[in-house]
């Protein structure tokens, strides 16, 4: 591998990424980071995130696009992330946008957007066979282990505190649909599922009754 650029070189140092975390495109010598390592940095640099906002949502046809921002420090930056079948091969959408725009996030935060681009943006082609492999293997382990008891407990606490962020009930149908990808990608199981699904209901009602009250 070629010697990473001295600017990504100390973000890489700074949150103890492993090398193989970036590869290089032969073609045209752009640097990619792995989504996971970028999931590492968000983390570790305490990046705090707002709800996105949904800019097209059309699932039956593959297309997801949303806007994200995030804050580090004194810092906020924002990014969209879109999906279709022009540029998204696997079945979920909203999952891969997500991807997306919090990866160029991450990497607007921490300084090195444009010299580095996430695994999600990239085709298959340019990769080498390794890589690709690589990247098979990660997917079929995750659709193998499916996230932990504890790991869709603390999905459920997110969604509860994402749910107290939506005044509207087209902002809670919003976060629905997210929710709704995110378990898709993870493999929340059916017990999960059954006790997501209500906070959303719920959380209708809420503001239904809540409106029914200011009105009278």
């Amino acid at each position: 591998m070629s010697k990473l650029d001295p600017r990504i070189e100390a973000v890489r140092a700074k949150y103890d990424l492993a090398a193989d975390d970036f590869w290089q495109i032969p073609q045209n010598k752009q640097w990619v980071c792995k989504h996971a390592a970028l999931e590492v940095v968000a983390t570790k640099a305490n990046v705090e995130w707002s709800m996105p906002q949904i800019i097209q949502a059309d699932t039956a046809s593959g297309i997801a696009a949303l806007a994200v921002s995030g804050k580090m420090g004194d810092r906020m930056e924002w990014a969209t992330g879109e999906a279709s079948p022009k540029n998204n091969k696997n079945a979920y959408p909203w999952a891969m946008a997500e991807k997306r725009a919090k990866d160029r996030v991450i990497l607007k935060l921490v300084g090195i957007h444009g010299l580095v681009y996430s695994e999600d943006e990239m085709p298959d082609e340019p990769r080498t066979t390794d890589q690709r492999s690589e990247q098979g293997k990660r997917e079929a382990n995750r659709a193998d282990k499916p996230v932990s008891a504890a790991e869709m407990k603390r999905g459920l606490d997110a969604i509860q505190q994402d749910l107290l962020d939506c005044p509207t009930i087209s902002e809670v149908n919003k976060c629905a649909k997210i929710w709704a990808a995110i378990m898709d990608r993870d493999g929340w199981s059916k017990d999960y599922r059954d006790i997501a699904t209500p906070k959303f209901a719920a959380r209708r009602e809420e503001i239904q009754a809540n409106e029914q009250k200011e009105a009278a």
